[in-house]
């Protein structure tokens, strides 16, 4: 059964704006890949959102089922963050940015304050943030330090481009500048006309493609000045055009000329390097990105002499637009195209990574991984003591307190294999993973199939200490050490003691991975061990029990129970995740993103790197050529005799 998905957009939909493309690209190749994607349009005034609009997102998503996924697109958003906090909970929203609203071109610095801390109010609410550059990421990740707000992982699924012939430089006549952009301040029509004025006396033809009517004052403005520097025959605004017309533009064009104030990506430029076209722009926004040097010539935004600079040098200078030619048609051969940027916006809607805050898709998609990697023996060995070499002061029935419960996948384990009446008390700070952990657990059999008796208590591990469940035979985990720190191990070693209870810790990473061939065998790559790096580095971070010991945890734990004279024994419990296996490779996409996330945040100077490595590995994996070790470590101790 396919995948189902609805996309927010504001206002007609069809609309000819890079934005509105992008969308609609997206929209063709999920369905080309079988999502049954909905795409809905919003009435009323965006981004400065009137009641109309107001009233048109909560309607859409009030329509929405339970559960929906959900992608709106950040001009949709942005400004009613209201509405976003009615329904966040009930359905799973991504937020699409192309770029920050409060960033548009001609407002005041208080419009833009607002805009920016309504926008980082929404977006602060949603399961996950794609934006269309890595400049509009790092934008963003400031905005949100700025406001205050903590936002999800960003992911950065750039625009793709269609393939298209070679354009051909003008031979005889006018070198043909092209510029394509709706006529509005942002993109600085006004800024190309009067870099243009002082360069009447040469021999070039500008045509400018884009609606007139989106800002009808400014377009006027823009007109009027034409007039005033004498263009009217070499400077023409054609308005919007349909897609033949605007492809025979590019095919005789010989510059693309754009010159925004700011751009979120700026696809025209990708679409002017997809036919060979060099581009002359600004390094507003993401464009000094999206643009390669090589390629083109790049000016400071609003900057006219700069422009005119440069459009001098391209047209009187020959051996100039030759070089420029070539270097945009080495970039073409680098452009993504649509279908590979619609894999990676799929892959982007997957369940989420882990961090300290676990999404419930995360911890279901592990578990049967988790299942398979435990330790059986640990697993008999702690079976064995519980029915017999308890303590006799102990009670029956069993008490088991399971720290960090999530969804309770560590208890359904658990409980069946272990015999005796059982009292399980569950611990999370998270009241929708414990509510989905008790439904779960409610119906669970001990191994002599009698029920079990469930608890819950919602509490953040750094309150254990001063809530310390003294009445406990054991206390049990998984995947849970590597956020602690050695204070905190401290402090449960020595409660552990206090009160004679043992410990069953499941799924403790170690920090030691790799990836491996369709074969199982492991690879020694560069790239690889660099993430690797990152990741651990990442991991010891403060995750709020204050420096986390990351893949250090059970090593440190050992210790200090040796040292306070526990019983210890230990068991590789590792994850081996082979290539081409359905459930494996539905476990290695979040698990791809999560280490490149993680390695973002620790090194962001090397996010070109960081993408780059994990879109060639996540592909690999879909090819069905990459599995993955990820090495773990179970462990049972229990308190000596006497």
């Amino acid at each position: 059964m396919s995948e189902r998905l609805t996309l927010v957009v504001a206002g007609d939909p069809a609309q000819r704006t890079g934005g509105y493309h992008y969308d609609a690209h997206i929209v063709y190749e999920l369905r080309e890949a079988g999502w049954q994607v909905d795409v809905v349009g919003l009435e009323g005034r965006f981004p400065d959102a009137d009641s109309i609009a107001e009233n048109a997102l909560g309607a859409a998503l009030a329509a929405l089922p339970d559960g929906r996924q959900v992608i709106i697109d950040g001009l949709a958003m942005g400004a009613l963050p209201e509405v976003i906090v009615r329904h966040h909970a009930r359905i799973n929203i991504t937020a699409l940015v192309h770029h920050p609203l409060g960033d548009e071109q001609g407002l005041t610095q208080a419009q833009q304050a607002q805009l920016h801390q309504r926008e980082m109010a929404a977006l602060a609410t949603v399961a996950r943030i794609i934006v269309t550059s890595h400049f509009t990421r790092r934008r963003l990740k400031t905005l949100a330090a700025e406001v205050g707000v903590r936002l999800a992982p960003i992911n950065v699924v750039e625009p793709g481009v269609t393939p298209a012939p070679l354009s051909e430089p003008s031979v005889n006549g006018p070198l043909n500048l092209l510029c394509v952009a709706t006529v509005t301040p942002r993109k600085g029509q006004d800024i190309l006309t009067s870099a243009l004025g002082p360069l009447s006396h040469l021999d070039w033809q500008c045509d400018c493609y884009g609606s007139n009517e989106r800002n009808p004052e400014f377009a006027k403005h823009v007109a009027t000045l034409i007039d005033e520097h004498e263009l009217n025959d070499s400077l023409r605004l054609h308005g919007e055009c349909d897609s033949a017309e605007l492809e025979a533009a590019y095919q005789r064009a010989d510059v693309l000329v754009l010159p925004s104030w700011y751009e979120g990506y700026g696809m025209v430029v990708t679409e002017a390097l997809a036919r060979g076209v060099p581009v002359i722009t600004t390094t507003g926004g993401a464009l000094n990105d999206t643009l390669p040097d090589a390629a083109g010539l790049k000016v400071p935004p609003g900057d006219s002499d700069a422009l005119t600079a440069a459009l001098t040098r391209f047209l009187t200078e020959p051996l100039l637009r030759e070089r420029l030619r070539r270097g945009a048609r080495q970039a073409r051969e680098k452009l993504n195209d649509w279908q590979t940027a619609g894999e990676q916006f799929a892959r982007m809607l997957q369940p989420s990574p882990p961090g300290s805050h676990f999404a419930a898709d995360w911890l279901a998609l592990r578990e049967p991984v988790d299942a398979n990697a435990r330790s059986q023996h640990l697993v008999d060995v702690a079976a064995t003591w519980l029915m017999t070499d308890r303590p006799p002061a102990r009670k029956k029935p069993l008490e088991i307190v399971d720290l960090g419960c999530g969804r309770g996948s560590n208890v359904c384990f658990l409980a069946p294999l272990w015999h005796g009446s059982q009292r399980w008390q569950l611990i999370d700070h998270d009241p929708a993973l414990l509510q989905q952990a008790r439904k779960r657990c409610d119906v669970l059999c001990d191994g002599d199939i009698q029920p079990i008796t469930v608890q819950t208590l919602m509490c953040s591990l750094i309150e254990l200490p001063s809530r310390w469940p003294a009445q406990a035979d054991v206390i049990s985990a998984s995947a849970l050490l590597d956020l602690v720190s050695a204070e905190w191990l401290d402090v449960l070693v020595a409660r552990c003691a206090e009160h004679r209870q043992a410990l069953f810790i499941a799924l403790s990473v170690t920090g030691e991975w790799h990836l491996s061939d369709r074969h199982g065998k492991a690879l020694a790559d560069a790239d690889d061990k660099y993430i690797e790096t990152l990741f651990n580095a990442h991991q010891q971070r403060d995750k709020g029990f204050g420096a986390a010991l990351g893949g250090r945890a059970h090593g440190e734990l050992v210790k200090r129970l040796n040292t306070a004279g526990f019983y210890v024994e230990e068991a590789a419990s590792p994850w081996r995740l082979n290539a081409g296996q359905a459930e494996h490779i539905a476990l290695l996409h979040p698990l791809f993103d999560g280490w490149a996330q993680a390695a973002l945040e620790q090194a962001p100077e090397a996010e070109v790197r960081i993408d780059a490595w994990r879109a060639q590995r996540l592909a690999q994996v879909d090819a069905g050529e990459l599995g993955a070790f990820v090495d773990h470590r179970d462990l049972w101790a229990r308190p000596a005799h006497g």
